[in-house]
């Protein structure tokens, strides 16, 4: 039986799942839909390996949604969260 990963990205609100190898990838395609962008990832022989389901969560819990509200940072603009240790 074959192994599932499954990367889950909160900043960038998506998920990817993959059933095989991810070194394998060699096109990807999006999902033909007016429901969805979610994206369907290929092997050379056109075998799909993975799906990439974008917008996984939703606006009340997208971090990107947050940052973008809470700093007032343009949507095209990046944004690298850091932290600082707290003074003694």
């Amino acid at each position: 039986m074959a192994k599932v990963k499954i990367y889950l990205d909160p900043i960038g609100n998506t998920m990817n799942i993959w059933w095989d190898d991810p070194n394998k990838a060699y096109l990807a395609e999006e999902v033909d839909s007016p429901y969805s962008n979610d994206v369907v990832i290929k092997d050379k022989t056109g075998k799909p390996i993975s799906l990439e389901i974008i917008g996984l969560f939703p606006k009340e819990l997208n971090i990107s949604e947050k940052i973008t509200r809470l700093f007032g940072i343009k949507r095209d603009e990046p944004f690298l969260l850091t932290a600082q240790r707290p003074q003694a």
